[in-house]
């Protein structure tokens, strides 16, 4: 078995080879329905062509299986797969476990039963509280305990975005799994020690997360450890069916709405131990059907650094938009970058310190004896070093041809020459 194939912990090489394109003449390149393959039988290199590089989704199963966090489930009855029809045994929260892995810190918590701008409303609880009011809720739904009880008034309280890897670094409750370790953003960001994009989320039945696509128009990617999960994803243009005049997205979206608006969606029910590969521009909403823990990651590479740097370039034109009557302000264009960090997450300079990033990484790597580890076991191959730095070379060109950034009185055009000089050899 290949290096790249090994989850034991042990270093894994990203082994990124040559893809052969088959011209096929189709206008719709979507598939009927979203492939479930086994990490066992699917490698690197084919997810990295069928499936990033193309923008498709995919589920992989049996890629948490070693996982630390495991252990904050407990064994205790016997289920239906609702995927294959077989028996298996459903798992449930281990709350003690979890009590003696993890302080009572503060968490970020979503409440599903509350909206506030087109939002869920969001609060703060210490973590050993949420987790005893959630074991509540179970007690509660129990019907031995009380069948009479008002499901509307209970607590439905999603714990979600919780940085728990960043908060505690020594504590390995998960590996990235191979398919996902090209990760540009978040390289940079554990490296310079900066707020990641690195989730986990812990819900009840019923708990949910509204319709939205993710930040940047960034790949993301899911990993039940415990539960049940409901998705409704479609492929990009297809949310525009569903604006309404002002080009607002709903809140919340399901089957009816979908079909009544002939929005062409796909359905996923993911089990435990099930990554979703979501890839950039598709829109989403997920329902949580059984009590659930997934660890998440929103990133971007070589695969889609162009849809994000797209995404970015809308979302200035939006703020010119927003702003244009202070067109003749002083420092207009620094206070249009400081409302495009503030609303898109990262503004020019920002995507370009993150291309100077990753640029002088692999730029080193192709001389450096020992190779640079992604999340700690990790390395690419030499194919993989080239066509990253191929790739960045084909977005700093686009961009030092952009009138924006050519027209710019901050420092754009000459940091974009300056890359560019360095990767043209």
């Amino acid at each position: 078995m290949a290096t790249e194939e090994r989850d034991d912990g042990a270093l894994s090489i990203l082994r990124l080879q040559p893809h052969q394109e088959i011209e096929v003449e189709q206008e719709d390149q979507l598939p009927d329905e979203i492939l479930r393959c086994r990490a066992q039988e699917l490698s690197y290199s084919d997810f990295f062509w069928l499936f990033m590089h193309k923008n498709l989704p995919v589920i992989i199963t049996d890629v948490s299986n070693n996982w630390e966090c495991q252990q904050w489930t407990t064994t205790n009855t016997l289920d239906v797969n609702c995927n294959t029809g077989q028996p298996s045994l459903h798992r449930s929260i281990n709350f003690d476990y979890l009590k003696t892995k993890i302080g009572n810190t503060p968490v970020p918590v979503a409440d599903c039963n509350s909206a506030y701008f087109n939002s869920h409303t969001k609060l703060e609880l210490n973590f050993h509280d949420y987790l005893d009011r959630w074991r509540s809720r179970i007690e509660s739904e129990t019907p031995e305990v009380n069948s009479n009880a008002d499901t509307a008034s209970r607590d439905n309280l999603y714990l979600k975005d919780w940085h728990l890897a960043a908060q505690m670094p020594g504590y390995s409750f998960y590996q990235v799994p191979k398919y996902f370790a090209s990760d540009w953003l978040n390289e940079q960001l554990i490296d310079q020690g900066r707020d990641d994009y690195r989730f986990v989320y812990m819900g009840p039945k019923n708990s949910w997360t509204s319709y939205h696509s993710d930040v940047f128009g960034s790949f993301s990617w899911s990993t039940n450890i415990v539960g049940l999960k409901k998705w409704l994803i479609m492929p990009p243009g297809e949310e525009l069916k569903l604006n309404d005049r002002l080009g607002n997205p709903p809140f919340s979206i399901d089957e009816e709405m979908l079909d009544k608006h002939k929005v062409r969606y796909y359905t996923i029910n993911q089990g435990a131990n099930e990554a979703v590969f979501v890839p950039s521009g598709w829109f989403h909403q997920v329902w949580n059907l059984t009590d659930t823990i997934s660890v998440n990651h929103n990133w971007f590479n070589a695969c889609n650094i162009a849809m994000v740097w797209q995404n970015l370039k809308s979302n200035l034109a939006a703020v010119w938009k927003e702003i244009s009557d202070c067109q003749q302000m002083d420092n207009f264009e620094a206070h249009s970058q400081t409302m495009l960090r503030a609303s898109f997450g990262i503004n020019y300079l920002d995507f370009i310190e993150l291309l100077e990033f990753i640029a002088a990484r692999r730029l080193a790597e192709e001389s450096a004896a020992t190779k640079l580890l992604l999340f700690n076991r990790y390395t690419m191959n030499d194919f993989h070093v080239q066509y990253d730095l191929e790739c960045l070379r084909k977005i700093i060109k686009t961009m030092t041809e952009d009138q924006t950034i050519r027209n710019s009185s901050l420092p754009l055009h000459s940091r974009c020459q300056q890359l560019l000089s360095q990767l043209e050899f």
